[in-house]
């Protein structure tokens, strides 16, 4: 799967979170659930390349995951 694609993904799922919850913890929660890690690697290095291809709470949800990829 493409980094754009991944990056529009995760964008559509951050932005699909009511805005009661805490919108990076259940972006995070989602990814790690439906997503291989694989593609969560993917999406991280596009987002240590291009921090603003992504929302706040993506970049927030990927430091959770993946913290030694985000910085």
């Amino acid at each position: 799967m493409s980094a754009a694609s991944l990056v529009k993904m995760a964008n559509h799922i951050a932005s699909n979170v009511p805005a009661r919850h805490d919108p990076a913890a259940e972006t995070a929660a989602h990814i790690q659930r439906f997503w291989s890690p694989a593609m969560i690697d993917s999406l991280a290095q596009q987002v240590a390349d291009d921090p603003s291809s992504v929302s706040a709470p993506v970049q927030s949800a990927l430091a959770t995951l993946r913290p030694e990829r985000v910085s």
